[in-house]
This record gives C-alpha cells, sequence and structure tokens, in this order.
C-alpha cells in the first residue's frame, strides 16, 4: 500500500444538539450532536457525524465523534466510518483528532486506514488533514 495525505475543507449543512437531561449544579451539560458536512478537496463528499459532548459553562469541553462518510477519497469512491475527540469551543466542535475505523471501507475504499485532524481557523475556517492508505 501507498501513502497518501489529502486536505481541504469542511462546510456544515446541519447541526443539531440536544442536551441530555439537566445540567448538574455547577453547569456541567451533557449533549448530544448530529451533523452532516460538506466536505471538499482531497475528500469530496458528505460525512454524517454523531458528538457526545461535556460543556462546562463557558460553553466549551472535550467531547467524542463517531462518523460516516459517503464520499471519495483520492479519486476513489466508496464510505469509511471513523472515530475521534476533541475539544468543543464557543462556537461548535473543534480541533479533532479522528482515525479512520478498520474494516469500514467500502467500495473502491475497502481497507483503507488512516489518520487525521480538524482545526478551526480564527476566522471560522474548518480545515481537515488526513494520511491514508488504500490497498
Amino acid at each position: 500500500m501507498e501513502g497518501r495525505y489529502a486536505e481541504g475543507t469542511i462546510e456544515i449543512v446541519t447541526y443539531d444538539d440536544h442536551e441530555l437531561g439537566p445540567a448538574d449544579p455547577s453547569g456541567i451539560r451533557l449533549l448530544s450532536t448530529i451533523t452532516e458536512y460538506h466536505y471538499t478537496g482531497g475528500i469530496s463528499g458528505t460525512g454524517h457525524h454523531a458528538y457526545l459532548q461535556r460543556i462546562g459553562t463557558a460553553n466549551t469541553g472535550p467531547f467524542l465523534v463517531m462518523a460516516r462518510f459517503v464520499c471519495s477519497l483520492g479519486g476513489k469512491r466508496g464510505t469509511f466510518m471513523t472515530e475521534g475527540s476533541g475539544t468543543r469551543g464557543p462556537r461548535g466542535p473543534v480541533d479533532v483528532d479522528w482515525h479512520i475505523v478498520p474494516e469500514t471501507g467500502t467500495g473502491e475504499l475497502a481497507g483503507v486506514t488512516g489518520s487525521g485532524k480538524v482545526t478551526t481557523t480564527d476566522d471560522g475556517v474548518v480545515r481537515y488533514t488526513l494520511s491514508y492508505e488504500v490497498p
């Protein structure tokens, strides 16, 4: 397998937070968030994400995320799933470390592996990087 690299931007299509029970006495909340993102660049397509977030009084905190991508990656079409963790800023999830879940690739992406990062710039642009291999 040959190592490859993808990068690009992410745009929010839908973003829906749901509180899971009341906040605790210190104001910490637990949120479930469902999103759909449009990816451009090395990944071209849609990502469907599910977040579990612990949010403090400053509207920030850590989260876990799972996602399914329906896309082309380096010109190959298929789907794959990812898992990751990161930190939510006051305006939403940012700064994510993620990896492709083994054995979830389909179509031309069967066997894909890799890991990457998502960052949000100060001007609100969401960027991703992914180092990956496809058999």
